[in-house]
C-alpha cells in the first residue's frame, strides 16, 4: 500500500508549464488514446443500447482483464464464491463440469496451475452453502461495500475518506453530477446553464470558479484554485498531475482511476466523444475535459488537507509496462474463474443435447432433408428477430400448425432508417449500433389520403404546441407553487384512470390528430427515397440482400410476415432497453412494414427475378409486431390484402392467438402472475416494476437452421439466427453474422452479466428510486453517479437471480474452415473468442467442436443420456 502523510505546513506551490517539452504532448495524445480505449460509450435513454462494459478490455484474456481493473478500480467480473455454493446446492453443475473447466482452463501444460481438485472444490462449496444463508443481494451489497482494499491506486478522495472521516468521494461526485446533468440537459431543465454552448471543460471551469458549494463544505480556495487551471483540458491534465507529483509511468493508471470513480459519467462523455453528432468546437475532447475536472477536485483536496502520497511505493509494485497476471495466491480469482466455466460447461452441454443434430451430410455440408418438413406449402413463413423472447412464441406457432414456419433474422430486417414520424423533420435510427441509417424513412397516410395527412400535421403540432405551453406553466415561477392546488382535482382523476389501466388510451400520442379510421392506415411510405437516391435499383438491393441473409429465396409460402418487436410498458425510463437491440433500442415495426411494403411492388418482384429469386404471384407480404410484454402479434396493413388472402390471414391471426395464449402460459409461473390477464395488466400498470423480463437469461446464440432447434424447447435463453451453410458457399453470410448479430448478442449478454456480477458500477440500481436527468439518463435519487446499466428488477425476482451471469455460447452450424476465415479476418471476433469473452461450438459433419482460446478444436462427445426438463 502507499505511504500517506499529511504534510505540518502548507505545500509548496509547483507550476510547471505546461507541454514545456514537446515530447510531453505526443506522449499524453498516445495516453489518453490508450485510457479513451478502456472506457465504454453508454447511449441517452430513448437510443438505450445494450454494450458490454468491458469491451475496451476484450483485447486482454477475461481473467487478466479482472486482475488490470482491479489496480485501479473496485470493478469485478466474477461472482462470488457464495453465489456458486449456491448454484452447486441447487444442481446447476456437478463435479463433472468442475473437472471439465479445471482441464480447460489449467492444463498440465501450462506453466499456470490450479491447486485444488474437483473433490476439493465441491467440498469447499459445501462448506460455503453449510455457512448463513445469505441472499444474493447480501453478496452484492457485501462487495460494494468491501470494495478492493489492496488496489494501489486510489483517488486522494478515497485516502482523505479514511483520514478525515468526511466522504469527499461521494461530495466529488455529486459536484461532477451536477455540473455534467446541466451541460448535457436536453430540455428537461427550466433554466439552461449559461455555459452549455461551451466545451466540457470551459463550461465547468467557468462555473466552478464561482460556484461557492464545494468549498462550503470544506474545499478551501477552491475557485482560485480553478481559476489558475490552463484552458485546455488535455493541458490542465498534464499540470495537475506533475503538480501531483505523480511519476510518468503512473499517468495511465491513475487517470483510469480517475475515470472509474465516476463510471457513468465516463462512459457518457465517451458517447460523446465518439458517436454524438453534436458540433462543438472541442469534438471528441469529452472524455478528456471529464478526466481534467475529476483530477483537478483530487489535487485541490490534496493541497487541502495537505496529503502526500509517496509514488515511490506504488511505483516498486507495479512495473512501468502494466503487464498485470492473473496469478494471485491471496485471491480465490482462479476458484471463481474455474466455477463461472462450470457453470457454462453444464449450460452448454444440456443445450447441445436439446438440439437435433444431423449424423451425416450429403455433399460437402448439405443437411438431410428434414423429417418434419412437408411437400406441401406452408400457410404462413413468419420472419422473427434473433431476440430470445422470439424464442417461445415461434416454437408454439410451429407446434398449433404445421402450416406454419418460422425463420430468425436480426430484427432491423436489413432495412437501414431512420424513421420519421408524421409531421417531424427527423426521426429515430432504426438499425444496431455498428451500422448507420442510410435514408430517412417517413410515416404518412396512402397517397390517396394527402389532404387528410395535411390536416393531422397541423393538428398534430397545435397540440405539441398546447403541450409546451402547459408545461412552461407548470415549471414556471408563477405557477409552481400554486399548480398542485388548482389542478390537484384533475391529476386526481388522472391517476384514477392509470389505476383503471386506462393510460394506454390517455397517453397515446403516436396518433394525435388522426382519426381512429385513419389512424390503421398510418405507417411508412415509400415517399421521397428517390430525393435521398434510394433509387428502384437500391432498393432492390435491399430486398435482395435481405432475402439471401435470410436464407429465403425459394419456397415461399401463401403469406410472409417480417414481426418486428416491441415491448409495452408504462412510467419507466429505461423501457428502450426492453425494445429491440437490433434497432437501437427502438421498435421493429417501421423495419418490418419497409420490407413487406417492399417485396409488394411489382417492380421489385421484378428486379428481383431477374437476380434469380422468383417470387411467386399469389405470395402476399405482411408486417406485424410481437408485443414481448403482453405475447400478443398485431399484423398491419391488412386493407391492402388482397381479397383471395383474407382468410389465410384470418387463420393465421387465430393461429397467432392460440400461439401467444400458450406464450402467456408459459411465462406465467416466471413473472409470477396468477392469470394472464394479470399479465396484461401488467403492460398497462405505471407501478409495476416487472412488466417482463427482456432478455433476462440469456445464454446462448444459435446460427443454423430451424429444423436443428424446433423440436427443443429452449425456455428463451437463446438467440437463434436462420443459416443455411449450403446456400452460402462463399461464407459471406456466415461472415455477415458473425460480425453484426453475433456482436450485438455478445453486447446484450454482456450487459446483463455485468450488471448481475458488478451491480453497483454497472447496473442501475432500485427502480423505484430512478430519476430521470436532462431526459438522457438517470440518476439513482437526487444524486450520485449517472446510472448506466439495468436495475436490480430487471436481474433479480427477490429471491434468486432470474438472469444467470454466464458468458454467451455460440453455436454455429458451418464447417470450421469457413468459421476461421471469419475468425482470421476480423480482429475483434478473434480478441472476444481467444480471451475468452465469447465461446464458440462448431456443427461441423454433424459433429460438435469446442474453438479453444488458442485457435484450435476439440471435439465434444454428445451425451446419450435424457435432457433433464
Amino acid at each position: 500500500m502507499p505511504q500517506i502523510s499529511i504534510a505540518n505546513s502548507t505545500t509548496e506551490t509547483f507550476l510547471p508549464p505546461p507541454y514545456a517539452e514537446p515530447h510531453v504532448r505526443r506522449q499524453m495524445d498516445d495516453l489518453l488514446a490508450e485510457v479513451s480505449e478502456a472506457i465504454p460509450p453508454v447511449w441517452p435513454l430513448k437510443d438505450y443500447v445494450a454494450v458490454n462494459p468491458f469491451m475496451g478490455l476484450t483485447q486482454r484474456p477475461f481473467l487478466e482483464a479482472r486482475t488490470f481493473l482491479k489496480l485501479f478500480s473496485d470493478c469485478e467480473t466474477l461472482m462470488p464464491a457464495e453465489y456458486f455454493a449456491r448454484q452447486n446446492a441447487t444442481g446447476a453443475f456437478s463435479i463433472d463440469e468442475i473437472e471439465a473447466a479445471i482441464e480447460e482452463l489449467y492444463p498440465e501444460s501450462e506453466s499456470q496451475s490450479f491447486h485444488l481438485s474437483p473433490r476439493q472444490v465441491v467440498e469447499q462449496l459445501k462448506e460455503l452453502d453449510g455457512q448463513e444463508n445469505l441472499r444474493d443481494q447480501d453478496d452484492v451489497d457485501q462487495v460494494a461495500a468491501h470494495g478492493n482494499p489492496s488496489r494501489a491506486i486510489k483517488t486522494i478522495a478515497e485516502h482523505a475518506d479514511a483520514l478525515s472521516g468526511f466522504n469527499w468521494s461521494e461530495a466529488i461526485v455529486d459536484e461532477i453530477s451536477r455540473h455534467c446533468s446541466a451541460h448535457y440537459d436536453e430540455g428537461q431543465a427550466v433554466w439552461k446553464s449559461p455555459w452549455s454552448d461551451l466545451s466540457l471543460f470551459q463550461a465547468w471551469r467557468s462555473a466552478a470558479s464561482i460556484d461557492r458549494n464545494i468549498e462550503s463544505l470544506g474545499l478551501r480556495g477552491f475557485r482560485q484554485f480553478v481559476s489558475s487551471l490552463p484552458h485546455a483540458p488535455d493541458a490542465a491534465i498534464v499540470y495537475l498531475l506533475k503538480r501531483m507529483r505523480v511519476p510518468v509511468h503512473l499517468w495511465r493508471l491513475v487517470l483510469l482511476c480517475q475515470a472509474f470513480s465516476v463510471p457513468g459519467w465516463s462512459f457518457w462523455a465517451k458517447y460523446q466523444d465518439q458517436w454524438s453528432d453534436h458540433d462543438q468546437e472541442y469534438q471528441g475532447m469529452d472524455l478528456i475535459a471529464l478526466l481534467a475536472i475529476r483530477l483537478a477536485y483530487d489535487v485541490a483536496l490534496s493541497e487541502s488537507l495537505a496529503l502526500e502520497i509517496d509514488w515511490d511505493s506504488i511505483s516498486h509494485n507495479e512495473s512501468a509496462s502494466f503487464q498485470t497476471t492473473a496469478d494471485q495466491k491471496s485471491d480465490d480469482a482462479k476458484l471463481r474463474f474455474v466455477l463461472l466455466r462450470a457453470t457454462e460447461i453444464a449450460v452448454r452441454d444440456r443445450l447441445l443435447q436439446s438440439l437435433s443434430i444431423q449424423q451425416h451430410w450429403h455433399d460437402s455440408s448439405l443437411w438431410l432433408t428434414n423429417s418434419n418438413a412437408s411437400n406441401s406449402r406452408k400457410l404462413a413463413q413468419m420472419v422473427f428477430c434473433i431476440d430470445v423472447r422470439s424464442e417461445r412464441i415461434r416454437r408454439h406457432l410451429e407446434t398449433n400448425s404445421e402450416e406454419i414456419e418460422t425463420f430468425g433474422f436480426a430484427g432491423f430486417f436489413g432495412m437501414p432508417i431512420e424513421f420519421v414520424k408524421l409531421g417531424q423533420n427527423s426521426g429515430d435510427s432504426h438499425v444496431p449500433v455498428l451500422l448507420k441509417p442510410q435514408f430517412q424513412l417517413h410515416e404518412g397516410l396512402h397517397e390517396t389520403e394527402s389532404p387528410c395527412e395535411q390536416d393531422a400535421i397541423k393538428h398534430r403540432r397545435l397540440i405539441r404546441s398546447w403541450r409546451n405551453l402547459w408545461k412552461s406553466f407548470q415549471t414556471s415561477a408563477v405557477g409552481c407553487f400554486s399548480f398542485v392546488e388548482t389542478t390537484g382535482l384533475l391529476f386526481g382523476w388522472k391517476l384514477w384512470a392509470r389505476n383503471a389501466a386506462l393510460s394506454n388510451k390517455l397517453n397515446d400520442a403516436d396518433h394525435d390528430g388522426v382519426t381512429a379510421e385513419d389512424s390503421e392506415k398510418l405507417g411508412p411510405t415509400l415517399r421521397g427515397l428517390n430525393h435521398q437516391d434510394i433509387t428502384t435499383t437500391h432498393q432492390a438491393d435491399l430486398a435482395e440482400s435481405m432475402l439471401r441473409n435470410l436464407g429465403l429465396t425459394e419456397d415461399f409460402a401463401r403469406l410472409v410476415v417480417f414481426c418486428g418487436h416491441a415491448s409495452q410498458t408504462e412510467n419507466n425510463p429505461l423501457a428502450a432497453s426492453l425494445d429491440c437491440g437490433a434497432c437501437g433500442g427502438h421498435s421493429g415495426e417501421p423495419n418490418a412494414r419497409m420490407a413487406a411494403i417492399l417485396l409488394n411492388q411489382s417492380y421489385i418482384r421484378s428486379a428481383l427475378a431477374d437476380r434469380g429469386i422468383v417470387i411467386p404471384a399469389d405470395t402476399c407480404f405482411l408486417a406485424g409486431l410481437h408485443n414481448t410484454t403482453t405475447d400478443e402479434i398485431k399484423f398491419f396493413d391488412l386493407d391492402e390484402v388482397p381479397a383471395s388472402h383474407k382468410g389465410d390471414v384470418q387463420d393465421l391471426m387465430e393461429q397467432a392467438s392460440i400461439a401467444g395464449r400458450h406464450t402467456r402460459l408459459e411465462r406465467m409461473p416466471i413473472v409470477s402472475s396468477e392469470s394472464q390477464n394479470a399479465m396484461l395488466r401488467r403492460a398497462k400498470d405505471w407501478s409495476e416494476v416487472r412488466p417482463e423480463w427482456g432478455l433476462a437469461g440469456n445464454a446462448a446464440f444459435i446460427v443454423g437452421p430451424r429444423s436443428m432447434t424446433k423440436a427443443a424447447n429452449l425456455h428463451g435463453r437463446s438467440f437463434l439466427h436462420s443459416y443455411d451453410a449450403a446456400k452460402d458457399p462463399d461464407g459471406s453470410v456466415l461472415e455477415t453474422i458473425m460480425t453484426a448479430p453475433m456482436i450485438v448478442a455478445h453486447w446484450i449478454n454482456m450487459q446483463y452479466y455485468a450488471s448481475a456480477v458488478d451491480h453497483h458500477h454497472f447496473g442501475s440500481g432500485n427502480k423505484t428510486v430512478h430519476n430521470v436527468v436532462g431526459q438522457f439518463g438517470i440518476l439513482s435519487g437526487n444524486g450520485g453517479d449517472l446510472m448506466t446499466g439495468l436495475p436490480w428488477q430487471s436481474l433479480h425476482t427477490g429471491d434468486e437471480f432470474q438472469h444467470q451471469p454466464l458468458r454467451l455460447q455460440a453455436v454455429i452450424a458451418a464447417a470450421r474452415s469457413s468459421i476461421e476465415s471469419v475468425i482470421a479476418k476480423h480482429e475483434l471476433v478473434a480478441d472476444l473468442l481467444s480471451n475468452g469473452w465469447l465461446h464458440l461450438v462448431a456443427i461441423d459433419d454433424g459433429q460438435l467442436y469446442q474453438y479453444s482460446q488458442t485457435g484450435s478444436w476439440k471435439t465434444i462427445e454428445q451425451s446419450r443420456e435424457p435432457v433433464p426438463a
